[in-house]
C-alpha cells in the first residue's frame, strides 16, 4: 500500500471511530468533500478504492487528425452527401 493510501485510510478509520466528519477534517486539514469522496470509494472498493484515478480525459475534441483520418472523413461526407468537403493536398 502506498503512503498516500495509508493516509487516506487513516482519515477513514478515524471517521469510523469518531463518526464526526468535522473533527476529522479539522484534525487533518482536509475538506468534508474530500473525506466523503474517499469514504465512498473505500466503501465501494475497499483499500483498492483509495488509489488515485487517472485524470486523463476520455476524449480530446481539439486533437489533430492525420491524413488517413482526413481521407476517411472526406470519403464519408462525399458518399453520404453530407455537404461539400474540400480535399486538401498536404
Amino acid at each position: 500500500m502506498r503512503n498516500d493510501d495509508k493516509i487516506k485510510l487513516g482519515w477513514i478509520k478515524l471517521y469510523q471511530k469518531l463518526n464526526h466528519a468535522g473533527k476529522v477534517c479539522d484534525h487533518f486539514g482536509i475538506s468534508r468533500f474530500t473525506l466523503r469522496k474517499w469514504l465512498k470509494r473505500y466503501e465501494e472498493k475497499g483499500v483498492d478504492g483509495l488509489q488515485e484515478l487517472s485524470r486523463k480525459p476520455h476524449n480530446s475534441p481539439a486533437s489533430k487528425i492525420d491524413d488517413k483520418q482526413r481521407e476517411i472523413i472526406i470519403s464519408l461526407c462525399q458518399d453520404r452527401k453530407l455537404g461539400f468537403v474540400e480535399s486538401r493536398a498536404s
